[in-house]
């Protein structure tokens, strides 16, 4: 409590403790250490009569401390020296009092009956009024000096143990923040993935694509869309079982996660269609984009067909994403009905006689592309 000599001294001249007070509470000792027994049996027979102090003292062995303890503590008050050692004493009597319980309450009682007990102890052996009232006077500025420093103690702990407890609030409101902040993310990272494919969901992926629309348009940079599902991928459900259409749903997201570019923008967007979105790239960097994609797929599942569309969006043409979303899944349906066209074609070819191949009859058709620019077919299929 940084209570110095200055301090200490500062404390007793506050009290107006003198030395002279000193000297008579020094002069008394002798009437009180013949009467020393009997101030302990009669203090300790008051305390033990008040029930939430006999609780707090407990068996007869505490009591017996108890009792040695408050011997040494009344000889200390007449011993003439109360200097530092003094003060460090009546220290730990306060963080004892605060660590078994006693409440301020019942020390200032207990500091009450001691008081009028050593105040008819020295009436019955001081015949001289003056003395008399002068000691008493003494140990009653002691005892008021003692109550400040045990009191003060008491309360210094109580603080201290209130700001550990405030430590304590604080590091778990910090560590409560940070849980809070990070489930937070989770839950707004859930809530834009498609928990099967670990692409974006539908309504990220617009989001995204929206955003990325804009700065095309300020930057005079076209962007390319791809749409593409699944061919046949209802009789691969039914046929195969759901997990396994499960299956080649997580193959072809994590395929498109790892071909892809890190600017570039990929989502489910249904059941077995996907989307992504191409920033900078024109009709071939499209083409590019489904030619990594579909030889990664080739080695992964070899019997895996896909349908591709492609729409670009120009700077300056105000396409919104559902119109060029539209557009390349209509460029998608047509490369289908395409494919269905060369499929029917080569069954119903003459046996013995050399059927083109779907990509070569692919290529026979019309641009399926809206866009008014020439540019190489795209493989529809694996």
């Amino acid at each position: 409590m940084g209570l110095d000599e200055l301090e200490i001294a500062g404390r007793k001249a506050l009290l107006g403790f003198t030395q002279a007070d000193a000297e008579a509470l020094l002069w008394s000792r002798s009437i009180v250490q013949r009467a020393l027994d009997d101030i302990v049996e009669r203090f300790y027979d008051r305390q033990t009569s008040i029930y939430e102090v006999s609780v707090i003292i407990g068996d007869s062995e505490t009591l017996n401390r108890l009792r040695a303890a408050q011997r040494n503590y009344i000889a200390e008050l007449f011993s003439g020296n109360y200097d530092q050692e003094y003060v460090n004493g009546r220290l730990r009597i306060g963080l004892v009092h605060k660590r078994i319980g006693v409440e301020p309450k019942f020390y200032l009682s207990a500091v009450k009956s001691l008081r009028d007990i050593l105040a008819s102890v020295l009436r019955e052996n001081i015949q001289e009024r003056e003395i008399f009232i002068g000691t008493l006077a003494a140990l009653d500025r002691l005892l008021y000096f003692d109550t400040d420093l045990i009191v003060s103690t008491y309360l210094r702990s109580m603080v201290q143990e209130i700001e550990a407890s405030r430590s304590q609030i604080v590091r778990y409101a910090q560590s409560l923040e940070a849980k809070v902040a990070e489930r937070t993310q989770e839950l707004e990272k859930l809530s834009r993935v498609d928990f099967l494919t670990g692409l974006l969901n539908k309504r990220a992926f617009v989001d995204e694509f929206r955003k990325e629309l804009l700065r095309g348009n300020r930057g005079g940079q076209c962007v390319s869309v791809v749409y593409f599902d699944v061919d046949k991928f209802k009789q691969i459900n039914d046929g195969e079982g759901h997990a396994r259409g499960d299956e080649i749903l997580k193959c072809i997201g994590n395929t498109v996660d790892n071909v892809k570019r890190e600017v570039d923008i990929a989502g489910r967007c249904g059941g077995d269609e996907f989307c992504v979105i191409l920033p900078a790239a024109d009709i071939d960097g499209a083409q590019q984009f489904i030619g990594r994609l579909s030889d990664k797929l080739k080695g992964k599942e070899p019997d895996l067909g896909l349908s591709f569309g492609i729409a670009i969006g120009e700077p300056g043409s105000r396409e919104s994403t559902d119109e060029l979303i539209h557009r390349a899944d209509q460029d998608m349906y047509r490369a289908k009905a395409r494919k269905r066209r060369v499929e029917t074609r080569r069954v119903a070819k003459p046996s013995g006689q050399e059927s083109a191949t779907p990509d070569a009859m692919a290529a026979a058709e019309p641009p399926a592309n809206s866009q008014p620019v020439a540019r190489p077919r795209v493989r529809n299929a694996l």
